[in-house]
């Protein structure tokens, strides 16, 4: 079977403003809200939880993050705008879900048989570092993650990319950029 990787990528943002802080503010607290999607008990919401509590340990409390899992501050969609408009200060979100907004970056969302999440998250990572996409010029981004091989959960067996035909499971970003894939298996995607 033919896999297609559908990448999520995690995008780590700082507000650039936090990076200009007065000498002043050295003796002042700094409070950070941070916006994440992933519900609170999940595993990488524990783990950007315990980043918040290690950065104020660290900073001997001169930098306090407040995060907000699950959404509660900002919808995913607009994680990234949001720390943008100062809403939140840092935010972790997929690109994927604003189709358009990182173009240079979604190449890592084309079925090009990435094997791994270490190696998806290296290539955007490298792509990155080698292009320094403008399309995150408002921000300074801390990290780019992607994870490996998606799954594709379906009623019957999927075998071969026809089998996928007339299923709306198919992602319309991956279709209309992949021409490879072809009219039959992304038929019912495009009408």
């Amino acid at each position: 079977m033919r896999k297609y990787v559908v990448v999520g990528l995690f995008l780590g943002i700082f507000f650039a403003a936090l990076l200009a802080a007065s000498p002043n503010a050295s003796a002042q607290t700094i409070a950070l809200k941070y916006t994440n999607f992933f519900p609170a008990p999940h595993a990488n919401s524990v783990i950007a939880d315990q980043w918040c509590k290690e950065v104020e340990k660290r900073t001997n409390g001169k930098i306090k993050l407040t995060y907000y899992p699950g959404g509660t501050l900002t919808p995913p969609p607009q994680t990234y705008d949001s720390v943008v408009k100062g809403i939140a200060d840092v935010g972790t979100s997929v690109m994927a879900y604003t189709r358009g907004r990182f173009p240079l970056s979604e190449v890592v969302d084309l079925p090009i048989n990435l094997k791994s999440a270490v190696m998806s998250t290296r290539l955007i990572n490298e792509l990155y570092k080698k292009f320094k996409p403008k399309e995150f010029d408002e921000t300074q981004v801390m990290y780019l993650h992607a994870h490996g091989p998606g799954i594709l959960h379906s009623k019957k067996a999927v075998n071969k990319i026809e089998d996928v035909k007339g299923q709306d499971q198919v992602d319309r970003h991956v279709c209309k950029n992949s021409p490879g894939l072809g009219r039959r298996a992304c038929r019912h995607v495009h009408e």
